[in-house]
């Protein structure tokens, strides 16, 4: 979908007035990309007010920080569609979403902040997210020993962790969430599938204190329905971090 023009300026200023570059074609961000030497952020804007509306503001704040990266990058998916799409080739394992921050040195990519990452946060919560990703990776030198703020951390479940509580607890219930065609391209064993009736199970019989695990293809969706079933006093509830494509 492409916006007005008209519509969408007010948010591309936001960004440009506190230093941000626009690309708005794929021959600005081959540009951009083609040097090699220090710390860039791209940071693919959209209108959403939900995810955007928090990460345009946390950005600003972010700059405050006394390390952040030398060059600041944006594009505006649903108007510089050749740029988004473009950049979107420079990050390699990541799916497509809008909003999202991605953070290079030296041209590779070394920190990615994507859309759910974003949604449902604060200011304050995801400008941390942010300088903590600064701090890591904008410096004279990388610095490993900086972790990197997580506010969803509690929410997910690694892999191998999600394997080893499949394996000691008989009670957890694996959930995926994926719609039919995608469960038949491969699923994890014992997975239940997901509709309306087994949702409506789970809220009005399943006790509070279930361990769960859910997961989707990437991880996006299943975390929407951790935060929602958090929401409903479900108390062991966690989304597969990276989702089936991790697990595979």
């Amino acid at each position: 979908m492409m916006y007005d023009p008209m519509m969408v300026q007010p948010m591309r200023d936001e960004l440009t007035r506190v230093g941000f570059k626009e690309l708005k074609t794929a021959e600005d961000v081959d540009v951009h990309m083609s040097e090699k030497k220090g710390t860039s952020l791209v940071f693919i804007n959209s209108i959403c007010g939900c995810a955007a509306g928090i990460a345009r503001p946390s950005l600003i704040a972010s700059l405050e920080h006394p390390v952040r990266p030398q060059s600041l990058t944006t594009a505006f998916a649903g108007n510089d569609a050749e740029a988004v799409q473009r950049a979107r080739d420079y990050f390699v394992g990541y799916a497509p979403s809008s909003p999202s921050m991605a953070l290079f040195r030296d041209g590779d990519l070394v920190h990615m902040i994507e859309r759910h990452q974003i949604e449902g946060q604060n200011v304050e919560a995801l400008t941390r997210m942010i300088t903590s990703a600064f701090d890591r990776f904008c410096g004279e030198m990388v610095d490993e020993s900086v972790e990197i703020y997580d506010p969803l951390g509690e929410l997910q479940i690694s892999v191998d962790k999600a394997k080893e509580r499949l394996s000691s607890n008989s009670d957890l219930a694996l959930l995926d969430l994926r719609g039919p065609s995608e469960i038949r391209s491969g699923k994890i064993e014992g997975a239940l599938e997901v509709s309306d009736q087994l949702g409506n199970e789970i809220l009005s019989k399943w006790p509070k204190t279930r361990e769960i695990i859910i997961y989707c293809q990437h991880g996006e969706q299943s975390l929407r329905a951790v935060q929602y079933l958090r929401q409903q006093g479900f108390q062991q509830v966690y989304s597969l971090k990276g989702g089936l494509s991790a697990w595979q």
